[in-house]
């Protein structure tokens, strides 16, 4: 049922509720009025009736039925109402509606109610059933009396009684009942078409809006609707069409962006995925097409199906556990292929994910002929470094008589030797870490292992500058199964890197503790790993600077580097180690508080 049928069929349940209470209450007030009038009626007939028979009738000891009986036919002829005269013993002497016989044959009236309440309460009104004229008749009666003198009072003589037919008095209802209901029928046709008329009117601005709404929602943003009044509807088309304007101009602005946006993932280098929560394609740009090499009907299919690369699988479930971004550099297929490196980011409460695919294979290429020429060189230059530093070492150590002066010039190259010959040697060990030339030679042991050691090396040099070296590291801590060699260079570069930075009475300290541990490869698999910090009071690293420190021949203070002596090597090549032990290494820094670095090995 549409809106027009609706508000006309509940005008009309209206306009009947309230014409039938009209009905109801008019038909009621008008009976009562109505009856009410008869009985003023019967009363003034009656009172008229009674003055005549007073003064008409023959004394109370001459009645005589032919008398008394043609006196009330008389007087009933004025009126449909029926006369009636009874003595004071109940005979009644006249009757409009009896003659003769019958007039003599009929009951005593004595105990009649009207009669009884009349005598009474000196007037009665009764509706009830005539046993006579087997009719239902309203009565009233009124007593008679007649004063023979002056001097003696008024004797009651008889009753008169005056009655109507109530089919009289129903009929004069009905009619103005009947009266009443046409009108209401007429009242309620007239209603109808005015409620057609009326809800056309309005219905008629609310279709347009319908109409002008269902070509918005087929995609018509130019339909407006027609402002044809000043009225609640006019306000309400003017503020509809503000709106699909307004909707219009959002509409054009999001699609510009959208052309903006679709350019520039078409042409950018890098590929951009968008996948839903199981991991099905619902966007991706044609470089992410190209490095993964997805079908043309890739839309709404599982990456994992059309691009099996278990590490990637890895990626976005831990991304999917932890609601956080994930990134590793994988290969996109087998080891000939490109390498890349892989962002996971959860969006929409992980419900979707974008996954940035940025191809480095040309930069590990040059990374691996850099590392490749820093290999070669530094191997080329170790023979002349050595020769060098032999001749200068004969000549320091000859006896030959030397001036001061050549003496300090062979000091000098033999330093100088000595640290050209430190770095080929870091960059040597540097390069066969890049390249997994070295072997680990694992064995299991306790943290503590290393104190002593490490003791031995830096005492000297504590003591020189009033350092204290903490070693805070538990008995009860497991064992890790580490290179010795190699983890003992990690503290060392450490520890010694603390003490460049680290101003004269400051403290370095050395902890442990073991964390849980969970892998990008396993993300569902918890396990252990020892975790060593190495803290420091020293100057602390900027922020800009934290991301970049384990770079080679990065230095956050360079002058304070150079007087040092370091060759800007020792972080890179423990960032190395650390991840050839399948570990992690980090740092947290505050600016002029100091530092902590973290190294997890797993157990």
């Amino acid at each position: 049922m549409n809106i027009r049928a609706q508000l006309t069929f509940r005008y009309i349940i209206i306009v009947l509720l309230v014409l039938f209470a009209m009905y109801l209450y008019l038909g009621t007030a008008l009976k009562g009025l109505l009856s009410d009038r008869i009985t003023e009626d019967l009363e003034v007939h009656a009172a008229l009736t009674r003055e005549i028979l007073i003064e008409k009738l023959p004394p109370k000891d001459n009645f005589t039925y032919d008398a008394i009986d043609s006196l009330v036919d008389r007087l009933g002829q004025t009126s449909p109402a029926r006369l009636t005269f009874i003595d004071i013993e109940g005979i009644v002497w006249g009757d409009t509606e009896r003659d003769g016989a019958a007039l003599r044959a009929m009951d005593n009236h004595l105990t009649r109610p009207e009669v009884q309440d009349a005598l009474q309460f000196g007037s009665a009104i009764r509706d009830r059933y005539s046993d006579t004229t087997q009719t239902e008749f309203r009565y009233y009666a009124m007593p008679i009396y007649r004063q023979t003198s002056s001097t003696e009072a008024a004797d009651l003589i008889g009753i008169c009684r005056v009655a109507l037919p109530m089919e009289t008095v129903n009929t004069a209802i009905g009619n103005l009942r009947q009266i009443v209901l046409f009108a209401s029928v007429a009242g309620l046709i007239l209603a109808i078409v005015f409620s057609i008329f009326s809800t056309g009117v309005i219905i008629k601005p609310i279709e347009k809006l319908t109409q002008m709404t269902q070509s918005l929602a087929a995609g018509r943003i130019d339909s407006r609707v027609p402002v044809d009044s000043k009225n609640e509807l006019g306000r309400l088309s003017r503020n509809f069409n503000l709106m699909a304007d307004r909707v219009q101009g959002q509409i054009d602005q999001i699609s510009e962006e959208h052309r903006r946006l679709e350019t520039i993932l078409t042409n950018m280098g890098e590929g951009v995925l968008l996948v839903n929560g199981a991991f099905e394609i619902t966007y991706a740009n044609p470089t992410a097409i190209s490095m993964l090499s997805l079908p043309e009907t890739h839309i709404g299919k599982a990456l994992i199906e059309i691009n099996r690369i278990p590490e990637l699988q890895a990626l976005l479930q831990m991304t999917e556990q932890t609601e956080a971004v994930a990134f590793a550099e994988i290969r996109l297929g087998n080891i000939t292929e490109p390498e890349a490196e892989i962002t996971v980011v959860p969006v929409a409460a992980g419900e979707e994910y974008v996954i940035v695919v940025h191809d480095v294979t040309k930069e590990r290429q040059l990374e691996r002929i850099r590392a490749d020429f820093v290999a070669n060189v530094s191997h080329e230059l170790r023979t002349p470094l050595t020769t060098i530093r032999g001749y200068a070492e004969t000549l320091l150590n000859e006896d030959a008589t030397q001036t001061k002066a050549q003496e300090q010039f062979v000091v000098k190259i033999l330093n100088h030797a000595s640290r050209l010959s430190r770095l080929v040697s870091d960059l040597l060990e540097l390069s066969r870490l890049e390249s997994g030339d070295v072997k680990l030679k694992r064995t299991p042991c306790h943290l503590n292992t290393f104190y002593e050691p490490i003791l031995d090396v830096f005492e000297p040099i504590l003591e020189e500058s009033e350092l204290v070296l903490r070693w805070n590291i538990p008995e009860n801590l497991p064992q890790v199964s580490v290179d010795q060699q190699l983890f003992m260079q990690v503290l060392v570069n450490l520890i010694d890197n603390a003490i460049k930075y680290t101003p004269d009475s400051g403290e370095i300290t050395v902890s442990a503790e073991t964390r849980p541990r969970e892998t990008a490869e396993e993300p569902n698999t918890h396990s252990e790993e020892i975790v060593v910090q190495v803290r420091d009071t020293g100057i602390g690293i900027p922020m800009e600077s934290q991301s970049r420190v384990f770079e080679r021949f990065y230095r956050v203070d360079k002058g304070r580097a150079r007087e040092m002596g370091g060759t800007g090597l020792g972080l890179a090549i423990t960032k190395h180690i650390v991840l050839r032990h399948n570990g992690r290494i980090w740092l947290e820094s505050t600016l002029g508080e100091g530092s902590i670095f973290h190294v997890a090995i797993p157990l």
